[in-house]
């Protein structure tokens, strides 16, 4: 139950903080995201986590059952 509350409570703190700092704010920010995104620094991490998920893959068929995998998928 202490969760719930500080989940309710942080959120609408941010909210209200958020509301506070207005729509320059937010555009400094999302300026400030679009230069990261765009930056060599960010491709190079997101071609390093590309390459780790693609090396856990299993490269052998799974032994677990078709009929489960589509509940799962449900």
């Amino acid at each position: 139950m202490k969760f719930r509350l500080g989940l309710v409570v942080g959120f609408g703190l941010g909210y209200y903080l958020g509301a506070r700092a207005g729509r320059a704010r937010y555009e400094q920010m999302r300026r400030r995201l679009e230069r990261l995104r765009d930056s060599r620094l960010f491709d190079r991490l997101q071609a390093a986590v590309e390459l780790s998920v693609e090396r856990m893959r299993p490269e052998e068929p799974s032994d677990i059952p078709l009929h489960l995998v589509e509940q799962a998928a449900r």
